[in-house]
This record gives C-alpha cells, structure tokens and sequence, in this order.
C-alpha cells in the first residue's frame, strides 16, 4: 500500500477503523500474507507507525517516517522487509519507501538540498538491499513520490512542493530493482513506459477529472529476480460518477430525473 492511506493527518476514528478491520480481516482470510504499506503526503508518518507493533502479529508493517542512526547512518534495517513464501522461504525483500519529508532527508550529513536528500535516501537503501539480498532473490521496492514525467490529475492530488520541483527521475531504479510500486499520482501508468515501474493510482475517483479512470490494483510474478508479469486487476465502482454539460436549470432537473434510481444497500454485488 503505497502510502496516501488516509485523505489527512487528522483521519476521523471512523476511517482508521476501517483500515484495521481490513487488515484484520485479510489476516483471517490469509494468514500468511505479508501487508507493507508506507505513509504518503497526505499521511502522518508518526500516526502510520503507532501500531506498527501490533500490525506485525497480522504480518504487517507500517513504515511511516526515515530513520538515521547517531553516526549519520541510514537506519535501512528497519526499512527493508522479507517477503516469504507459504513455506517460510524469503523470496524477495520490500524497500518500503515512506514520503519523505524536507526534514529527514536534509541536514549537516546531507545537506541542504531536498531532492538531493530524497535521491540519496533511495540510493543508500538500495545498496543496503543489494548487499542483504541473496541470489534468486527479488528486490520490490515501494515508495511515495513523484516521478518525472508521470500524469498529474487535475483537481485531487496536492504537490509535494511548491512548483512541483520534487520530481525524481526513474533511473533511481536501477536494474537490480526488480519492481517499484509508486504511490501518489492517481492515474494508473508507467513511468518512460518500463513496465516495472508503475503507479497503480487510486482505488476511487477522488475527482470528476478521474472519471475516466481504469482504477485498479497491479498483480505481479516473478520468477526468481526476474519480473513475468503485471495484471490489472479492475476494482468496481461503487458509486458511478455523472457529468451532466451545461444547460438552464429546468433542464439539468429533467436530466437528473431521468437518471436511474440506485439503492446501494440492496446491491448483492456492492463492494463493502
């Protein structure tokens, strides 16, 4: 879960029930599924994190924030996951990425320059990755940020900063990288069209310029370190999204009128 798991860093109790009871309830469902998911911009990293300790008896964790250690080393431990298999195997390691935020990536160590900063912390937990990965082993890295040349939504996505200058180019990724799961921009895509760097999107239209999204999550293989397959799987709206076009106010009730009456709560088929 690439991060932007909440709309605020003030998400009301409601919404924060909900994500626990998903994960309890794919824990039930699979209880050997290993959940990784990062904090976004939207997020408060500190408020991911607080029941990292607990989500990690439902095999998941929460990484919400960087952490350095007192000599100015990256803390890339706490950032880098196994992947197991159904027997216990460590098929792959996640690179959990968080959005970073001007604070913990810009410092006497690193300097002062943000996008800098931000590269850096990539780099230092991909070389940590390679050294701690095994032959055979994939590497999948997640992270929260905008990457140069990817399509911004109009209306529904808030800039990382000001004058959108925090974009990063792909080449962070090296080939050692298996796979990169990007969180943050909503339209689903690849970054310069490599398949394995992909912005699954949102789960949902957050704004009426979406409305021609194919939202989805991304289902992929791997063979060892080598990548096989991408499938979209299509996530069905539970709400339909209607564009009427300009007219005088009688006509735009005529049109609504005539549009089909939907009881959500009666559809066996609704998405809980």
């Amino acid at each position: 879960m690439a991060g932007d798991i909440f709309d605020t860093v003030n998400p009301p109790v409601e919404a924060q029930e909900r994500l626990y009871d998903f994960i309890v309830n794919a824990h039930e469902r699979q209880p050997l599924l290993t959940i990784v998911m990062i904090a976004g911009n939207h997020d408060s990293g500190s408020r991911i994190e607080l029941p990292a300790p607990l989500m990690r008896r439902l095999r998941t964790h929460a990484l919400g924030r960087v952490m350095w250690l007192d000599d100015g080393v990256l803390d890339a431990e706490r950032l880098l996951l196994p992947l197991p298999d159904a027997e216990g195997n460590v098929k792959a390691w996640c690179l959990a990425l968080p959005f970073l935020r001007p604070a913990e990536v810009t410092g006497p160590t690193l300097g002062d320059d943000y996008l800098r900063g931000i590269g850096r912390v990539h780099e230092l937990l991909i070389e940590a990755a390679n050294l701690k990965r095994q032959p055979g082993q994939a590497l999948i890295a997640i992270s929260h940020a905008h990457m140069a040349g990817g399509s911004v939504s109009e209306d529904s996505e808030r800039s990382l900063i000001i004058g959108n200058a925090e974009a990063l180019p792909a080449s962070l990724f090296g080939p050692s990288i298996t796979y990169v799961a990007l969180g943050h921009l909503h339209k689903p895509q690849r970054v310069n069209g490599e398949e394995r760097i992909r912005y699954s999107g949102s789960p949902i239209p957050l704004s009426f310029s979406e409305i021609s999204y194919q939202h989805q999550i991304l289902e992929i293989n791997c063979d060892g370190e080598t990548l096989t397959s991408v499938e979209p799987l299509l996530i069905p709206r539970a709400v339909n999204l209607q564009r009427l076009g300009l007219a005088p106010l009688a006509d735009l009730l005529v049109q609504l009128k005539a549009l089909p009456d939907i009881d959500l709560l009666a559809d066996p088929d609704r998405p809980p």
